[in-house]
């Protein structure tokens, strides 16, 4: 969510860099603000895949939801749901999810690719959200919401510092870098202080972080799917390089769980009042949101008319303070 809507219903204020939007990011900012306020968000879900159910359970599921209409599993009946198409429905299988895409869709993004080497599942949580699907969205990708929401112990430090990530375009989105070493959780600091983190964010809505080290891999996933209007799932999953952390998964998936509930705690508090508040986009933290909104848009114009996606983000080195 921006910055300053985030601030104002936690009651804070949240230091950033104050500079002009300009570009495709600014002109869709114009058009967002001349929308009328009744209107239902900024266009609906993007025709992608969307995981719908963890392959691991796809058996025990007849049927999953998805733009509201319901889809019938080939796994409720013993197949294996694999590559295959399911009536209108394509489904396919990737890093251990069941994703579904309408048959019709032109040119869905691709999904990201799975890692070379087989990493352990280590962490998986799943909570439903009444929320606006666009709101969800944002909070995979607003930096300055995380002192505020995401405040445990156990994932982020008590100080505040400035932290400097290098934004790149990247296949149907955007990729960010670590500039420093506080571009990242502390909760890192038990894998290596010597770490690259990269945060790669594709539409329609999929967060991949991954984290390398001597000897060490570990990608973090998080995905928004859409249900029905003002309902959505959100979904994190981590594979890991270190095996022996399997036997921590229950521990490490409730802890995932609390850090999804965080986020839908804020998510429904604006259910029902997001459509009627401005979209403000105040400094260096609101810009990935920009950056999701013009690529979101620029996608709905390929697939309208046919054409090819243009990536509108343009290389940017951002910094902020949480």
């Amino acid at each position: 969510m921006p910055t300053s809507l985030a601030a104002r219903l936690q009651g804070h204020d949240m230091a950033s860099a104050e500079r002009p939007v300009s570009g495709p990011v600014a002109e869709l900012g114009v058009r967002l603000r001349s929308r009328l306020p009744g209107d239902r968000r900024f266009g609906a879900p993007i025709q992608a895949w969307y995981p719908v159910v963890r392959a691991s359970r796809s058996r025990g599921v007849s049927r999953v939801r998805l733009h509201d209409e319901w889809i019938d599993l080939p796994g409720a009946k013993g197949e294996t749901p694999g590559l295959t198409n399911c009536g209108r429905w394509r489904l396919t299988e990737r890093f251990g999810l069941v994703w579904a895409c309408p048959a019709g869709s032109a040119a869905p993004p691709d999904l990201p690719s799975p890692p070379g080497a087989p990493l352990t599942l280590i962490a998986y949580s799943e909570a439903p959200a009444r929320a606006d699907y666009d709101q969800a969205v944002l909070g995979l990708l607003d930096p300055a919401h995380v002192p505020m929401i995401h405040d445990s112990w156990w994932w982020r430090s008590q100080a505040r510092r400035t932290k400097t990530k290098a934004y790149t375009p990247s296949p149907f989105g955007f990729t960010a870098v670590a500039a420093d070493a506080f571009a990242s959780t502390p909760a890192y600091d038990l894998v290596s202080t010597d770490r690259k983190v990269t945060i790669e964010f594709r539409l329609p809505s999929i967060r991949l972080e991954r984290v390398t080290a001597r000897d060490f891999d570990l990608i973090n996933l998080t995905t928004v799917t859409p249900l029905a209007d003002g309902e959505v799932v959100l979904r994190n999953l981590i594979l890991c390089s270190a095996g022996a952390l399997r036997f921590a998964m229950p521990m490490l998936s409730a802890l995932g769980r609390t850090f999804l509930r965080q986020d839908i705690a804020i998510l429904e508090r604006l259910e029902g009042r997001s459509p009627h508040l401005p979209l403000v986009f105040a400094g260096d933290p609101d810009r990935p949101s920009a950056f999701y909104f013009a690529s979101k848009a620029a996608l709905s114009k390929a697939q309208r008319e046919d054409g090819d996606y243009r990536n509108p983000v343009a290389p940017e080195v951002l910094k902020w303070v949480t």
